[in-house]
């Protein structure tokens, strides 16, 4: 009873340690929750630590990429020439493919091509078939449990037939189902819904993603070197020397970040924000228990002292208070966990799981004893006995755990103003990222690239599309492909390459892309039929045709038609020109393997690097010209007042046109929002931390503030007696609040310019780190002290003297 006593009695102190406690409670264990599922990441699999995937850095100067794929047969040969190497595997994505089950259609891009070795290597389930067999078969395939009960709504699928169109195939494929597989979980770097034989992809294995089965004690330095050495002996000399990597499945997740990966990955420094934000929340809490627990001792000594004068001993006098802090602590673990699950069903996310049992153990062992440990503290600390008098406690005890608060609270707005700053940026450099009335539709096959020209033009007919190009890559994806050229006046350096992206005739002026020099408005461009005609014109030669009848044909279609380049800023530089001006006009080849495709022709243009991919890296050297054929990507632009039927009237054409492929699309800000997530994520995460912050330091605030005012009733009532102001009343109060603040700034501003600067590391291209961000962030941790304290510190300045002198 006198536990519920004290409640009653105390119930602000109580009221606002039971919410700060809960906050925290369901900062840190969301976060270690997070923490934990990205850490577990392909650790599933009973091989894990010897499974391999191996990479390949070709070192190609301003056109380097390290892709997550690798190239060529010689994959499959490591196994048999390397005894430390079990088995391989090898998956091949059909990319953005069109599955037809019965009357159904819909895409996926989780459908792959995989050697028979897939399940000996990885621990999927196979909950019908033989895993042994299962891939062995031609055309056979393996659907997952989610795909079977939605499109058969079964498990017993055996023996039934599905059709995949992949994207860069002209002709459906039909598979025979001989297994099903359980869902792949969510902590797999890659996930699939389809497995089939490679013999559906013939000739295409040689574009893998490659794991091994590494033996037992294997040493992977060793077993690098000896590639990278076999590698260098059967590669032409000219060739630059490539880089083989031999990274661990379990740590692709967190570290890897290299082109065409399977999924987009985590960051080892997102956890490292996240807890880092939780533990300062966490803190917060802990600093404000500690303040109030020793206001409550000192509001009640008299009471303590009685109890020691007749016969308690501090012992008896701590285990009591540390019995009432572990009610306390435990009522906030309940409400902690209430706001963690519903914070859990907000995100989609299920949080009281069986496999998260040990960590909420762990939390809750952890925060009670931190808090029981605390609540004590001060009647240990003090020097309360019988028969001596407790001296007053001065302002400084609590001071430094308030500045403390106030140190966080000011990095906490800090980093979130500068994340929130860096990706307002991002959005501000990608080509027409905040236009609401663009949308994307990407990875088309070649079935619908062949009919763009006539989409095209019927789209235009509607009173709703107000215009349509395409790319060879959607606004956010990698610009990968490359090859070498030809530049008149320019000395290009050995193995130079550049990047290349095709696109429509009218893609800058749509994408509102001005040039630096030349035009961009390229009048007439080849069509379609022009692009067939100029493969099959490269096809004969290159087999060394006899059909001269067939050539001239060919010949006379493609005629002498000149390229329009135009090339980007960074190109530019490459070339080793400096004006845009002096590249106007100059003779421009590109080295393609399909000349025909590509002929030489002049520069038109230079344009900014104008951030169609990500900004994570610098942009290269990238070389634009008008060509259909590879465009897999469609931007349409509508008119805002009538989306929802301009929208449903492209669906119609579309169909009508392309009745083998649904119409899927995005927003274009959505489009570029993808590539961003994690970071997306981060800023969501650390504003939430940041809110909470400033919420529980408000709270420490108010408390502290409440209690000292209390102890200087007398003194404010003589102040005004003797004819002090209201103004100087006000000004006692705050000053040391405002002084510790300023204490706060100083300790605050280096330590959350660190940690901004290293989190824009992530990105080439970055904000500035402006002093005002800091300020702003020092302004605002005052503002809100102030506030808090300032109806408190009014009401007692305006107080009447004399009721405050009869009170005391």
């Amino acid at each position: 009873m006198e536990l519920f006593r004290n409640i009653y009695r105390n119930w602000k102190w109580f009221g606002i340690n039971t919410l700060g406690l809960s906050v925290a409670f369901a900062c840190i264990f969301l976060a270690a929750i997070f923490v934990r599922f990205q850490l577990s990441f392909d650790r599933f699999h009973t091989k894990a630590d010897r499974i391999y995937r191996v990479t390949v850095d070709d070192n190609r100067g301003a056109s380097s990429m390290h892709p997550a794929r690798v190239i060529g047969d010689w994959t499959k040969k490591l196994v048999s020439d390397y005894p430390v190497i079990e088995k391989m595997v090898r998956l091949t994505p059909f990319r953005s493919a069109v599955v037809r089950i019965g009357e159904q259609k819909f895409y996926s891009e989780n459908i792959f091509a995989t050697d028979s070795t897939f399940f000996d290597v990885f621990d999927f389930k196979v909950l019908a078939g033989n895993p042994k067999a299962v891939l062995t078969q031609p055309n056979c395939a393996i659907i997952s449990r989610k795909l079977a009960l939605k499109y058969f709504g079964k498990l017993d699928v055996i023996g039934k037939e599905i059709t995949i169109l992949p994207q860069q195939e002209p002709k459906p494929m039909i598979f025979t189902i001989n297994g099903v597989m359980e869902d792949f979980p969510l902590n797999s770097h890659f996930h699939a819904d389809l497995l089939t034989s490679f013999s559906a992809l013939d000739g295409k294995e040689s574009w893998a993603y490659s794991y091994y089965l590494i033996k037992k004690d294997a040493d992977i330095s060793l077993l690098k070197r000896s590639v990278e050495k076999q590698w260098k002996k059967t590669t032409p000399t000219s060739d630059p020397v490539a880089k083989i990597f031999f990274q661990k499945i379990t740590d692709i997740h967190l570290y890897s970040h290299k082109t065409r990966e399977l999924e987009p990955n985590g960051n080892v420094r997102s956890l490292i924000l996240i807890m880092s934000g939780a533990f300062i929340i966490f803190f917060i809490a802990l600093l404000n228990f500690l303040n109030l627990s020793r206001v409550e001792f000192i509001a009640n000594s008299r009471k303590y002292k009685i109890k020691l004068i007749h016969g308690a001993s501090k012992n008896v006098l701590s285990r009591n208070i540390a019995l009432n802090s572990i009610f306390l602590s435990l009522l906030s673990v309940v409400v902690g966990c209430i706001l963690t699950s519903l914070i859990g069903n907000y995100l989609g996310v299920e949080i009281f799981i069986p496999s998260n049992k040990g960590i909420l153990f762990l939390m809750i062992l952890i925060s009670v004893v931190i808090v029981a440990l605390l609540s004590i503290t001060p009647i240990v600390t003090s020097k309360l006995t019988a028969d001596t008098k407790l001296k007053a406690v001065h302002q400084n005890v609590y001071a430094l755990p308030l500045i403390v608060q106030f140190i966080l609270a000011i990095i906490a707005i800090s980093c979130t103003l500068v994340l929130t700053r860096q990706m307002n940026y991002i959005n501000n450099q990608h080509p027409e990222a905040r236009n609401g009335n663009m949308i994307v539709s990407q990875n088309n096959s070649f079935g619908i690239i062949h009919n763009y020209d006539v989409l095209k033009r019927e789209l235009l007919s509607l009173p709703g599309v107000l215009d349509m190009t395409s790319a060879l890559e959607g606004p956010g994806g990698d610009i990968l492909d490359n090859c070498e050229y030809e530049m008149e006046g320019v000395d290009k350096k050995k193995d130079q390459t550049v990047n290349i992206l095709t696109t429509d005739a009218n893609f800058f002026e749509m994408m509102n892309i001005k040039p630096l020099a030349g035009s961009v408005l390229l009048g007439f461009t080849p069509s379609l039929q022009w692009e067939a005609d100029a493969y099959k014109l490269n096809a004969l030669r290159s087999n060394k045709s006899n059909e001269n009848k067939r050539l001239e044909e060919l010949q006379e279609k493609v005629g002498d038609y000149r390229e329009q380049y135009v090339i980007n800023f960074s190109a530019l530089k490459m070339l080793g020109l400096k004006n845009p001006n002096d590249a106007i006009g100059k003779r421009f080849r590109l080295n393609f393997f399909i000349p025909e495709l590509f002929p030489e022709g002049t520069v038109v243009a230079v344009v900014p690097d104008f951030h169609y991919t990500n900004m994570h890296s610098l942009e290269k050297a990238l070389v634009v010209t008008p060509r259909k054929m590879y465009n897999s990507c469609f931007i349409i632009k509508i008119d805002s007042m009538r989306q929802k039927e301009t929208l449903a009237s492209i669906n119609r054409i579309w169909q009508k046109i392309n009745p083998d492929f649904p119409f899927s699309y995005s927003f274009i800000s959505e489009s570029y929002q993808r590539i961003y997530t994690d970071e997306i994520a981060q800023t969501r995460v650390l504003s939430l931390f940041a809110i909470m912050a400033i919420l529980l330091s408000t709270l420490g605030v108010y408390a502290m503030v409440s209690f000292n005012i209390q102890r200087k009733v007398k003194e404010i009532g003589i102040r005004k007696v003797n004819g002090a102001s209201r103004i100087s009343i006000l000004l006692m109060l705050n000053r040391k609040l405002m002084v510790w603040v300023g204490i706060a700034i100083v300790f605050a501003v280096p330590v959350a310019y660190y940690a901004t600067y290293k989190w824009l590391e992530n990105f080439a291209y970055k904000t500035d780190l402006s002093w005002w961000i800091f300020a702003l962030a020092g302004l605002l941790t005052l503002g809100i002290v102030l506030i808090t304290v300032s109806w408190q510190s009014w009401r007692a300045a305006t107080r009447n003297p004399v009721e405050a002198l009869r009170y005391e």
